[in-house]
């Protein structure tokens, strides 16, 4: 069966190849700022005073909902936020991961970035895949020639007594590398990639 041009450069998009610039994978315990090391329980005054701001922010909230049918229903609110430190081209990304205030997860991605302008080699391969963050796409491609975002909400049960209310934040970023070239439509869910659309051609 014959494919379309079309459905083959977003297939092409989306492949996925095992390079350094992935999303984050490895998962550490701490997290070394010069000569000042953060730990997995730390909360967010502390890492901010070891290591400064972050290169970026992302948050959102889950509820767990318990006896959710009756009248002693119960719901706890848990706010994540992922911080991303960018160290350079030399050093790998940190992601953050806390939870109400205290760090809970620290994981590495890729290579860290240099200040300039975006690369198109970077942005417009197959090294763009789900599970990057919104950062890496803003580093490869730059700014989108237009944004959208929206809240959603998924309840799903983690048993018969308990649920998980959680609130998704999305954003779509349209690129547009010009009118030989197809636009692309980046979805995002809590601030990584989970969709590659194609679009019409660009202008």
């Amino acid at each position: 069966m014959a494919i379309s041009y079309r459905a083959a450069c977003c297939c092409a998009f989306l492949v996925l190849v095992a390079v350094a610039g992935t999303a984050s994978a490895a998962a550490s315990d701490t997290l070394r700022c010069g000569n000042r090391l953060v730990s997995v329980g730390d909360n967010k005054a502390e890492v901010l005073i070891k290591c400064g701001s972050p290169e970026w922010k992302d948050d959102w909230t889950d509820q767990i909902i318990t006896n959710p049918n009756s009248v002693d229903a119960s719901r706890l609110s848990i706010n994540r936020e992922r911080w991303v430190y960018n160290f350079g081209h030399n050093s790998f990304l940190r992601f953050l991961l806390f939870e109400n205030g205290r760090l809970v997860n620290i994981t590495t991605g890729g290579y860290g970035y240099d200040g300039g302008h975006p690369s198109a080699r970077l942005c417009d391969s197959a090294e763009i895949q789900t599970g990057i963050s919104q950062y890496e796409i803003l580093q490869r491609c730059g700014e989108p020639a237009f944004k959208d975002n929206r809240q959603e909400e998924q309840l799903t049960s983690v048993d018969k007594n308990t649920n998980r209310l959680t609130t998704k934040r999305i954003d779509e970023w349209t690129y547009n590398f010009g009118p030989n070239k197809f636009l692309r439509i980046l979805k995002f869910e809590n601030g990584r990639l989970v969709d590659v659309e194609t679009g019409d051609r660009g202008f």
